[in-house]
């Protein structure tokens, strides 16, 4: 009989002093080699997100543009509805024209992480309109490109 046997039969349960702390050593390697690749996706993440927030801070001037053609657009058609004595339509229409001249100044003078924020608390807010206002904006946004390609 060996002495794991023995030591079972006689209900000794005590490990033998060069097993115990191998078994340590091998969970302390698993956990730093966790810690290690955590650290590594907070690292790209970051890098990912800086990246991300660069890119759009270079896009952001282009797309305020955008918005500021749709608003003298809108502005516009102010007008003609005033021509035409429709003035209830002209005063929302000015309204309108005044909030996207305001979020083009918005765009053009804050950086995208403070938009990104203040896009996250609306949405949380106001999920619906939120979600309308994107698909509005997606779709107005595609009709002026496909328009300005022309």
């Amino acid at each position: 009989m060996n002495d794991t046997d023995e030591r079972f039969m006689h209900g000794d349960n005590r490990q033998q002093s060069n097993t115990g702390t191998g078994g340590t050593q091998g969970s302390d390697k698993a956990q730093q080699n966790k810690e290690q690749a955590q650290q590594k996706a907070r690292e790209t993440a970051d890098q990912a997100r800086d990246e991300a927030l660069r890119r759009a801070d270079s896009q952001k001037g282009f797309v305020a543009d955008y918005v500021s053609n749709f608003s003298e657009a809108v502005r516009s058609m102010a007008m003609q509805f005033k021509d035409q004595d429709q003035v209830s339509l002209a005063d929302y229409t000015y309204r309108l024209a005044d909030k996207t001249d305001t979020f083009a100044d918005r765009l053009r003078d804050e950086n995208s992480e403070s938009l990104l924020k203040q896009a996250q608390d609306f949405s949380r807010r106001e999920p619906a309109l939120f979600i309308g206002g994107m698909v509005a904006g997606g779709f107005l946004l595609s009709r002026f490109l496909k328009s300005s390609n022309r």
